[in-house]
């Protein structure tokens, strides 16, 4: 009786694993017939042209405020009642050259073209400039944009892989501030902007303040 008992439970046992290992393979084969569905239904991505990557980026530009941190030089503009104005810092450095040979009482100043240019001290290795726009300086942008206007000639001596474009723009220019930043797209250049106000100062500093107020956007 006890052969027969244990005849009858390792039957049991051996029918019992042919269920789980059919069981098991009715799983594997369920599991491989998804898989190859999912692959057959699934939508292959189609390569997206350099044009249509431009597109979207412009879009994503205009929906979306953003701004990256960037190795580039920047050329500074302000944008004062429509009217525009190159804040030149090469023509502020040398203007200062001479004093800067000895030892200049701080802040150094300059009367450029448009402009008044005035140098200070943040510590031993950093510096800010800090600029003051004559009332009225500045072309209109049809003049500085036609094809002999001196922005076209400025960028035609500039390359968009090694500068940026920064500008301040005061509350009166900012429909003619999304224009220019259009125009400036279509050079391929990158562009930073700020909004500011009769009071706000027009500095650019060198070091940490540097990077994190001229960002191109």
């Amino acid at each position: 009786m006890r052969r027969g008992s244990s005849s009858q439970v390792t039957e049991s046992l051996d029918s019992l694993v042919d269920i789980v290992s059919n069981s098991v393979g009715i799983l594997i084969i369920l599991a491989v017939f998804m898989a190859l569905l999912s692959v057959v239904e699934s939508p292959i991505d189609e390569p997206v042209s350099p044009e249509e990557t431009n597109d979207l980026l412009t879009i994503e530009k205009k929906r979306i405020p953003w701004s990256h941190s960037s190795q580039k030089s920047s050329l500074l503009f302000v944008l004062q009642d429509n009217r525009l104005l190159y804040l030149d810092r090469v023509a502020a450095y040398r203007s200062f050259q001479s004093e800067l040979d000895g030892e200049p009482e701080l802040p150094l100043k300059a009367d450029l073209d448009g402009y008044r240019v005035e140098l200070t001290a943040q510590s031993s290795q950093n510096h800010c400039l800090q600029f003051f726009p004559e009332s009225g300086a500045g072309q209109w942008w049809g003049e500085v944009s036609r094809a002999d206007g001196w922005l076209t000639k400025l960028l035609a001596e500039k390359s968009p892989s090694e500068v940026y474009l920064f500008f301040w723009a005061d509350g009166a220019s900012f429909e003619l501030m999304r224009e220019i930043r259009e125009w400036t797209w279509d050079q391929r250049y990158e562009v930073g902007w700020k909004p500011i106000t009769e009071r706000s100062g027009l500095r650019f500093c060198t070091g940490l303040g540097r990077s994190l107020s001229f960002r191109p956007q």
